[in-house]
């Protein structure tokens, strides 16, 4: 059995390069490369201020119509039950006017006073965009069920979980560091659950074994002092750290020390029926928690912070 040690001290090397796990995903923030494209066109106006210039007018209703024409393209249209179900609007048309529109063409451009007009056409991939959407709903749907406790709770397990950003959002190259503090002795069971749909265990894994950690210390993971190495890139999208402590381990049936990860829904399935099934003859029971995050591009992010403030969009 290896015991955690508190955060300063590592004992093992592993690092979670989750650009290798992620290498077969490659959906987002970047331009399509071999599929056919399709037209797709947008109209945005601004009113501009006495502060601003007519040109940061006309960025920023080219920035309205390129997410008016984003919002027209047929996979949006078809797909948008699903997208709003699972609040994912906002994230798309960022994600989708930043990054994957091609030959954007400003056709038509209007100025009446203050406000500036513009019409724009421009070329995006259908098979990448549906693919973006498939891979956002993916991990949501994901991280919904991971967020549901699945541990029987038992009163006496105070457990904190949480993550170096207050607020849990991650740009691309960020380092994700995750604490954990409990307040009796237990056995310790921390997943990262990714956007691309796969899960990593951070303990127990194949570097670690089980972990019994020591009620009153605080444990870190990705911090600089220890084993393993969080760095955020491609795919983004909605990812979840789950927490789970218990007097005795939580066995998985179906794990693979060699494996680098698992799939979450495969995993999420095989660990609320190990669960049930209990540890060694004896019945689970415990705490569990967990910490939402949201993970960006640079891209993404820049475009998001130029946006300019609220509009009247055509």
């Amino acid at each position: 059995m290896n015991k955690l040690c508190p955060r300063s001290y590592a004992p093992f090397t592993l690092c979670v390069v989750l650009s290798f796990f992620g290498s077969q995903n490659v959906l987002a923030d970047t331009k399509a490369l071999s599929h056919e494209l399709e037209t797709v066109r947008g109209a945005g106006c601004y009113s501009y201020g006495d502060n601003e210039t007519p040109a940061q007018a006309k960025r920023a209703a080219m920035t309205i119509a390129q997410e008016d024409a984003v919002r027209n393209h047929r996979v949006f249209v078809e797909s948008t039950s699903t997208v709003r179900k699972l609040q994912l609007e906002d994230d798309l048309i960022h994600t989708v006017s930043a990054g994957m529109l091609e030959q954007i063409r400003v056709e038509k451009e209007e100025k009446k006073g203050q406000e500036i007009c513009i019409t724009v056409s421009a070329k995006l991939s259908p098979v990448s965009f549906e693919d973006l959407i498939r891979q956002r709903a993916n991990a949501k749907e994901i991280a919904q069920v991971a967020q549901t406790p699945l541990m029987p709770q038992s009163q006496g397990y105070g457990l904190r979980v949480w993550v170096d950003n207050a607020d849990g959002h991650y740009i691309e190259g960020d380092r994700l560091i995750v604490y954990v503090q409990s307040e009796r002795d237990a056995y310790l069971k921390l997943d990262y659950f990714m956007a691309d749909g796969c899960v990593v265990h951070l303990v127990p894994n194949v570097y670690r074994g089980q972990a019994l950690i020591h009620g009153g210390q605080t444990y870190s993971f990705g911090g600089d002092a220890d084993p393993e190495h969080i760095l955020i890139t491609h795919p983004f999208g909605t990812e979840t750290i789950k927490a789970m402590l218990s007097a005795v381990p939580i066995e998985d049936s179906g794990h693979d020390a060699g494996r680098g990860c698992d799939e979450s829904r495969d995993y999420l399935q095989r660990l609320e029926s190990d669960i049930r099934k209990g540890s060694r003859g004896a019945r689970l029971t415990g705490v569990d928690r967990s910490v939402p995050l949201v993970t960006t591009s640079k891209t993404v992010d820049t475009y998001t912070k130029e946006k300019p403030g609220p509009p009247r969009r055509k």
